[in-house]
């Protein structure tokens, strides 16, 4: 299989629910996206911002970077301002962020999340 060194495969699992294959993009956000990947894996607790994004805090605290504030559902990005790792669950015009990448398969299971349920990113 051929490995492309610009999408990077990762899992997105939450224990009580399932799991989401996701991808992270570099051309996106190049300097994030590396620094979240040599931070892998990243687990916290889910928290909710209203029915359309999840979240969880990184520990991260990097910068801005190719921002933009208009993302689809499935689209994950990172929040500067908290060091959050966001997932959209609709499409939602939001706070300024770097888009890292995006969830391929089984949103329906993160919609379901709710706060304090784990969430573990990792390479798949």
């Amino acid at each position: 299989m051929l490995r492309n060194v610009s999408r990077v495969p990762l899992v997105l699992e939450i224990p009580s629910k399932g799991i989401l294959e996701c991808e992270a993009i570099r051309h996106l956000s190049p300097i994030t996206v590396s620094a979240l990947l040599c931070q892998l894996p990243i687990k916290g607790r889910i928290h909710r911002l209203g029915g359309d994004v999840i979240y969880v805090e990184t520990g991260l605290d990097l910068g801005k970077e190719k921002q933009r504030s208009t993302f689809r559902s499935g689209e994950v990005a990172y929040l500067p301002s908290n060091g959050s790792l966001c997932v959209f669950l609709k499409n939602k015009v939001v706070y300024s962020m770097n888009p890292v990448g995006l969830v391929r398969t089984n949103l329906f299971l993160a919609e379901n999340a709710e706060p304090g349920d784990v969430m573990i990113l990792r390479r798949s």
